[in-house]
């Protein structure tokens, strides 16, 4: 790799008129400066689109999308067209400190065996909080990902998959995201552990990505509620790495029915998961001094009630 590698930036953008030119812009301002931006309107209902069109730089790149795809169609043609050594990726409604990619960079021009490269990274919404310990060195991050899921995974906090950065010979041999996984959550997940399953990896402890939690952002929607498949998103991404790395099967890749009974245990192990947590949470606040007085509270209104209509009679 050269001293100067080219990076290319992909910032997939769906309905973030809001936010997506401080994103942009976090990226035109880096301290490291060789860049090409390539910029996705993913079929954008809102004035996404007019707000990107009004940067001027001649790094920028607007693929514009007219429906839809749920980032994973969109991503996977323009990563058929980047001209970068390097690549990673800016979500449009978060945004990167001026040096992250010169950070970044540097690693890979430390190691020729690092294939994919993280950082440190803040949540910023009602409040601002850090990661206490997350996965720094390569064998930490393929505990992490290639034992997704499983009990004997060391307790980390997730690693930041937005900030990934990858070779071009990752890109190659890994070919980005897997179609399964659109309209769905883990798809960063699951492209990451196929990286890991080949190549080293490492994480830079300084934070350097500004991860936003809103209503409405994807984060958000992935733990409201809405979505079933979001419900068991976890398990069955579990079940499938485990497939793959201890029993050498591609579920995705073999019959329909065994990723649909996949499904379907997944399904039920979440279901049954959140029926004891709603249990606990039932327990505790039945044990709660509140929740007793409150209850000899409504018993006395109704012996008063009773009283009241003995009375009228």
């Amino acid at each position: 790799m050269n001293r100067k590698p080219l990076v290319t930036v992909i910032i997939p953008c769906y309905n973030v008129s809001n936010y997506v030119l401080k994103a942009i812009n976090s990226m035109l301002h880096q301290t490291y400066q060789n860049l090409e931006v390539l910029v996705i309107n993913d079929g954008s209902t809102d004035d996404t689109l007019t707000q990107i069109k009004t940067l001027v730089d001649k790094r920028i790149r607007v693929i514009d999308f007219e429906k839809n795809t749920k980032k994973i169609g969109a991503v996977n043609i323009v990563l058929g067209q980047v001209k970068g050594d390097l690549i990673t990726f800016q979500d449009a409604d978060d945004w990167s400190e001026s040096d992250r990619i010169e950070e970044q960079v540097n690693e890979f021009l430390k190691s020729s065996k690092i294939g994919i490269c993280f950082t440190n990274y803040r949540f910023v919404g009602k409040t601002t909080s850090t990661p206490k310990r997350i996965a720094l060195t390569s064998s930490e991050l393929k505990d992490e990902f290639l034992k997704f899921g499983r009990k004997e995974n060391k307790d980390f906090d997730a690693t930041n998959c937005p900030s990934m950065m990858i070779t071009a010979e990752v890109l190659r041999k890994t070919r980005g995201y897997h179609p399964y996984f659109a309209g769905r959550v883990a798809e960063d997940i699951h492209w990451i552990y196929r990286i890991l399953k080949e190549f080293e990896g490492v994480t830079i402890n300084k934070v350097l990505y500004n991860y936003s939690i809103r209503e409405g952002s994807f984060t958000q929607n992935q733990l409201g509620g809405k979505n079933a498949k979001y419900a068991y998103s976890w398990q069955l991404l579990s079940k499938i790495i485990y497939k793959d790395v201890y029993e050498n099967i591609d579920v995705l890749a073999e019959k329909k029915e065994d990723l649909i009974s996949l499904e379907l245990e997944a399904c039920e192990e979440a279901l049954v998961e959140q029926i004891r947590l709603k249990n606990e949470i039932e327990k505790v606040y039945r044990d709660s001094t509140s929740y007793r007085i409150g209850k000899r509270v409504v018993g006395a209104l109704t012996v008063l009630k009773g009283i009241k209509r003995s009375l009228i009679r």
